[in-house]
């Protein structure tokens, strides 16, 4: 699980930038769709982490959670879920096999975090839909 919770955001962290570099040098018109909806969504995200500040199920339930952490309070939403979901939507916007690909590995890493005891469940459902609407609402809607 610890391995997985390392490299599943990594690899989504890596192909981010490369989806950015590969519009930007093909000039593609969605490049700045593709850059400033995860942005807003990032920011968003990490505004009401700090407005809720809702402890995390190791300082709240006093466990020991499968992957250490030391970071106090700032649980809801999962800024970690929100991140890999709103950039797998901006995949799937660009190139569908990509972004379906991209939120399987959002629906992983939206497992891990409380069965490792790092997330509620509701942090991580909260983070997830928060970034699908917004991809849904920034890149198909306006």
């Amino acid at each position: 699980m610890k391995r997985l919770n390392l490299w599943l955001p990594r690899i989504v962290y890596c192909v981010y930038p490369a989806l950015l570099a590969v519009l930007a040098v093909r000039r593609d018109e969605r490049f700045f769709k593709v850059l400033l909806i995860p942005a807003f969504a990032f920011g968003a995200v990490t505004v009401m982490r700090k407005l809720w500040n809702r402890p995390r199920p190791y300082e709240k339930l006093e466990i020991e959670p499968l992957i250490p952490r030391e970071k106090k309070g700032q649980s809801f939403p999962s800024r970690h879920v929100a991140s890999v979901t709103i950039i797998a939507v901006a995949c799937w916007y660009i190139w569908l096999p990509i972004g379906i690909a991209m939120l399987v590995i959002a629906l992983l890493i939206a497992v891990i975090r409380p069965l490792a005891g790092i997330h509620f469940p509701e942090d991580v459902i909260a983070g997830m839909v928060f970034s699908l609407l917004t991809g849904i609402i920034g890149f198909w809607l306006l």
